[in-house]
């Protein structure tokens, strides 16, 4: 290192680099063929920016709605209610579940309706 170098991101490459036996092989055009194709390579575009349109894009959205025995299975499995029922709402769940089992991930009517 002959020459005082200012950067901070330069000085760790180089000391991080030192660690290595590193050694560069400068090979004529004639026996590298592929440096020797790319370098000939005209970029056409040299300042475009990256394309923000795209001619098929659409944005598709997916509703659904929450279905009637989720309350039921949560219960069943959890034993717990959410947070925003009611007492009454609680009271109505505890026997609806008393229809039905859970049952190694599904939802089984046991019992038939009163």
């Amino acid at each position: 290192m002959n020459k005082p170098i200012t950067n901070g991101r330069v000085t760790r490459w180089i000391l991080l680099l030192q660690e290595f036996n590193i050694t560069v092989l400068d090979r004529p055009r004639k026996q590298n063929t592929v440096a020797d194709f790319l370098s000939r390579i005209q970029n056409i575009k040299e300042d475009s920016l990256v394309e923000d349109k795209f001619p098929d894009e659409y944005l598709f959205a997916v509703t659904t709605q929450t279905p009637w025995f989720v309350d039921i299975s949560n219960y069943l499995v959890t034993r717990k209610f959410p947070s925003h029922l009611f007492p009454r709402e609680k009271r109505n769940i505890i026997q609806e579940s008393a229809r039905y089992s859970w049952i190694t991930n599904e939802l089984y009517k046991t019992k038939p309706n009163l």
